[in-house]
């Protein structure tokens, strides 16, 4: 059987044969599953708990959901969304031509003003 690891940034597991590993100086081995979470951790010295990706973030806000998990808003949630989105468009245009119509009037009374 295969020795499962867990990523020291993320909280990931680690499928064997990928990853790196870093030894530290005092002798801490720490293994990373990807060179986002090496650089992240040994070089940026970030700290897990405050990068919202991994899952030590996640278990310190109490989050339910897993750090790379989403929820995809249902089918008519996004059918209504549309329908809103054709609705706002069309109403900037009916304002534009109701300007245009606007300027055409005032240039009629200002011709009109001119010419008596």
């Amino acid at each position: 059987m295969v020795e499962q690891h867990l990523c020291s940034f993320c909280g990931e597991q680690i499928e064997p044969g990928t990853g790196k590993m870093y030894a530290r100086k005092d002798g801490i081995v720490m293994l990373f599953c990807s060179n986002k979470c090496y650089k992240n951790m040994v070089e940026l010295k970030r700290v897990p708990r405050n990068i919202t990706w991994t899952k030590a973030y996640a278990a310190k806000k109490g989050v339910a959901k897993a750090a790379k998990e989403r929820v995809e808003p249902k089918v008519e949630d996004k059918v209504e969304a549309a329908e809103e989105k054709v609705e706002r468009k069309a109403e900037p245009k009916e304002k534009a031509g109701n300007r245009k119509k606007a300027r055409a009037a005032k240039r009629a009374e200002a011709e009109a003003a001119t010419k008596e």
